[in-house]
């Protein structure tokens, strides 16, 4: 008998429960199952096969699903984010799964069958009782609609333990399915007649005609949506002929793309600076030596990072290897597409949860395939189903939203980016013009390799900063909010039919209470 250990989506003590598989089913380890967990059915993961039961009398696995699994190394992965952010491994090994794979069933309500309904219950649960009384069968969820969702499940809990419920849950492996689209082409037997359709259809047969004589105008197959708006086709036209034998209907799937309509910029390859010149040789002898190591591109804004980036992936795709791009936020993520897109044209997938369901699956099987190598977007793209990565790049590294605080697992994806790379033995390659204190230290201990890039690329160089003392202000009298050189500042450019933009270091509050007469900052006594 074979046993599987399975993580599974529901609050437990437990990171994973013994499973019994039965013979009937054909599973192995990293793949989606469905399983009994008390009265409910949940999704779990199968983390390890074998033949011995981690508890006694296991439960029998439901269902598997066939379409994916988790690799080793993913799971590898989870592991190590479940120990390191405390998190149920669920949590952890779900940062894996493709988008639109169903996480809970489907929940149905149904009469029992009993007449008599015993005492003891609440006016609440007597009202649940007459509705699904009412209905024969309802979903969970429209109960919950109709009586609020507090305390629903526990009044339903109650009523299934009575007897006087039966609940029932329907799984399902996917709520996205794949958008596909009907290839209508030509059969021999028509290419032979040519012209002459007389032979095949009668001459009343309009519709049937029409569609054969645009065929024929073409050199190739025409989708099914084309001839529905060119002239209105329905199925049943194309039924008749492909039952007549006159085509051949072949189903094709529609790639759902968020950069269709990309227009990337110029592929040409600049020539490096000096300082581009040395940190490029440094990165790429180590990308070459096979070996895990961390580089920190510490250049100021508009030094060229991003060339290096595209650099460290063209080297990475040359070696018949993958890379990931991460960008802090999804706004960014669109204006790195259109650099990468235009060095690697037809190799980008673009990954975040501002895409449309159907768009971020497309966008996943694409680099599952192998389609995609280069992948771009925020944290959630460190989890996409790379095939043999060869380099991992964080661009502005120090930004907090790479940390995830929201739901479980509540990962750093830097922490979680540098142990993916030290397992896979390949780059890291972490970019800011301020680099996060943490990291820089690292650099400076030896922990990460530091590159500078310490001038832009243009002649216009860094703009002029100038420090103002607002405590000297106050001290000349000047009680404004605004410094005296600002405020002069500001009158030059308005004068010029300028425009002017002040940043605030604080949004609603202020840091600190400070005497506009002495300048004195009152702090608290404790």
């Amino acid at each position: 008998m074979l046993y599987a250990e399975v993580a599974v989506n529901a609050p437990a003590g437990r990171s994973t429960y013994s499973y019994a598989v039965p013979e009937t089913l054909s599973v192995r380890e990293g793949q989606p199952v469905w399983v009994p967990f008390g009265p409910r059915t949940v999704r779990g993961i199968i983390v390890r096969l074998g033949a011995v039961p981690g508890h006694e009398s296991p439960r029998a696995i439901l269902s598997a699903s066939s379409e994916f699994n988790l690799t080793a190394f993913q799971i590898g992965i989870a592991h190590w984010t479940a120990e390191r952010y405390l998190s149920p491994l669920f949590s952890a090994l779900s940062l894996f799964l493709p988008p639109g794979v169903e996480r809970q069933p489907d929940t149905y309500l149904a009469p029992s069958g009993k007449e008599d309904i015993p005492g003891g219950l609440s006016e609440r649960q007597r009202k649940l009782l007459q509705l699904v009384a009412s209905r024969g069968r309802i979903a969970l969820k429209d109960v919950e609609k109709a009586m609020g969702k507090r305390r629903t499940s526990h009044d339903v809990a109650i009523l299934v333990q009575r007897g006087l419920l039966r609940r029932e849950d329907v799984t399902r492996e996917r709520r996205i399915g794949e958008r596909t689209d009907l290839l209508v082409s030509l059969s021999q037997r028509v290419r032979e007649a040519g012209n002459d359709l007389t032979s095949v259809v009668p001459r009343t047969a309009f519709r049937q005609r029409e569609v054969l004589e645009y065929l024929l105008s073409l050199s190739g197959p025409v989708s099914f949506e084309d001839l529905r708006v060119r002239f209105g086709t329905q199925r049943a036209v194309l039924r008749v002929l492909e039952r007549k034998g006159l085509i051949d209907v072949h189903e094709r799937r529609i790639w759902r793309s968020p950069l269709r309509a990309a227009s990337p910029r110029s592929s040409i390859v600049p020539r490096l600076t000096g300082f581009q010149a040395r940190a490029w040789k440094t990165l790429a002898d180590g990308m070459r030596s096979g070996l895990y190591r961390e580089y920190l591109l510490f250049g100021v804004t508009g030094s060229g990072k991003t060339e290096l980036y595209l650099r460290a992936t063209q080297e990475a795709l040359a070696s018949g290897r993958s890379a990931i791009c991460l960008v802090p936020e999804i706004v960014l993520a669109a204006q790195t597409v259109d650099r990468f897109m235009g060095r690697f044209p037809g190799r980008v997938a673009l990954l975040h949860s501002g895409l449309a369901p159907g768009e971020q699956l497309d966008e996943w099987e694409r680099v599952c395939r192998g389609d995609a190598s280069v992948v771009i977007g925020p944290r959630s793209a460190l989890f996409a189903p790379v095939n043999n990565p060869g380099v991992i790049i964080l661009d502005e590294e120090h930004e907090w939203a790479y940390k995830q605080d929201d739901v479980a697992p509540r990962y750093h994806a830097r922490a979680v980016a540098r142990e993916m790379a030290s397992r896979a033995r390949i780059p890291l390659l972490l970019g800011s013009a301020t680099p996060d204190v943490e990291t820089f230290d690292r650099a400076l201990q030896g922990g990460a390799q530091l590159l500078e890039l310490p001038e832009r690329i243009s002649d216009g160089g860094l703009p002029l900063i100038e420090l103002v003392d607002m405590r000297n202000e106050l001290r000349a009298g000047n009680f404004s909010l605004f410094s005296r050189v600002l405020l002069s500042a500001m009158r030059e450019a308005l004068g010029r039919k300028e425009q002017i933009l002040l940043f605030l270091n604080r949004r609603g509050t202020a840091t600190l209470v400070q005497c506009r007469r002495c300048g004195h900052v009152f702090a608290c006594p404790r």
